[in-house]
């Protein structure tokens, strides 16, 4: 089962085998460098609790301990999402390895940078708690005790962005090579018509972006099964309706972002930098999303559908116990328009 399961993943290709292992060793390092963090800075936010109630009856200085522990409490979902984030990523390369999915391998690369950037905001963040966001100086002066502030995670934090740097130039170089691997696998599909691998490259690309939109707004599970069928069946008001609800999608990320840089002493204020870091990563994946929609509904009753299936149904005969060899001949002009193919003259 597993010698057969390594085998589709990663065939005889060593940049997979390397992709991979560099995708395991992100997730574990990573995972193991984020946990000390939170623990960290878990143990900061007791040690501000406990502060809190020390001085509740000095109503000012309780006030300001008290926001103070609410900003330090809010920031502990950001670990626990970067920890979630690295088996993400683990599920996405396994997903693009298995699938050979040029675009995911993409998308996992810009994936990575952005934890690579989070991890650099999470260093401002918290060494900034305390002493730029107007806390008055005798608070700090009770708060500034070794072991006792966010800010003590730094030297794991710093650990977590070399190691997340180097993750992210070497899947750069790893995707490249794996790039030019797996585009054999969209020739074998419907062979060098290189419009018709343009449209696949499309598709790939829309169904991938499909899970990052379902994690950005809880709304959009609904978008991403219209969309699904919408691409599946080619049918347009489908996507139509799928494009209408990105555009929602995006107008609601626009008003957080507002709301989040408008109001610098709200409830963001201590979590601003990862609020607002998060939006505009949504935002950008959103138009993206909205491009690639648009590409596909052009796209839609040139044949890709056909060859797809078609490609799906000489795979059953190929594996079946009778092979006839013109089952397997390519056939373009099945397809009632203008092909391009290479030539050699």
């Amino acid at each position: 089962m597993f010698g057969s399961l390594a085998e589709k993943l990663f065939g005889q290709s060593q940049y997979a085998r390397y992709a991979f292992t560099v995708s395991l060793c992100q997730a574990i390092i990573a995972t193991v460098l984020e946990s000390f963090v939170f623990v960290t800075h878990t143990r900061a936010v007791n040690r501000i609790f406990e502060i809190e109630k020390e001085v509740s009856d000095d109503h000012g200085t309780h006030k300001d301990f008290a926001d103070i522990y609410a900003q330090a409490k809010s920031m502990s979902i950001y670990h626990i999402l970067f920890i979630v984030s690295q088996f993400f990523q683990l599920g996405l390369c396994y997903d693009a390895l298995y699938h050979q999915n040029t675009i995911q391998l993409v998308a996992l690369s810009i994936f990575i940078f952005a934890g690579f950037s989070f991890s650099a905001i999470q260093v401002y963040q918290s060494t900034s708690l305390i002493s730029t966001n107007g806390t008055p100086h005798a608070i700090q002066a009770i708060l500034i005790r070794p072991g006792y502030l966010p800010k003590d995670a730094v030297p794991f934090e710093v650990a977590i962005i070399v190691v997340m740097f180097i993750s992210s130039i070497s899947f750069v170089y790893l995707s490249y090579k794996l790039y030019q691997e797996f585009g054999w696998s969209i020739y074998k599909k419907i062979g060098a018509d290189m419009e018709m691998r343009a449209l696949v490259v499309i598709l790939e690309a829309l169904s991938d972006l499909y899970l990052h939109i379902v994690l950005s707004v809880l709304t959009s599970i609904g978008m991403l099964i219209v969309g699904f069928l919408g691409v599946k069946s080619e049918k347009k008001v489908y996507m139509y309706l799928f494009m209408v609800g990105i555009c929602a999608a995006e107008g609601y990320i626009i008003a957080k972002i507002v709301n989040v840089t408008e109001n610098p002493n709200n409830k963001y204020r201590g979590t601003k930098n990862f609020v607002t870091f998060f939006l505009c990563v949504c935002l950008v994946l959103g138009v993206i999303t909205f491009i690639i929609s648009f590409l596909c509904l052009r796209n839609f009753d040139k044949g890709l559908k056909f060859h797809l299936s078609r490609s799906t149904s000489l795979t059953s005969k190929t594996n079946g116990p009778n092979l006839d060899e013109n089952d397997v001949e390519y056939s373009l002009e099945t397809v009632n328009r203008t092909t391009q193919r290479w030539s050699i003259d």
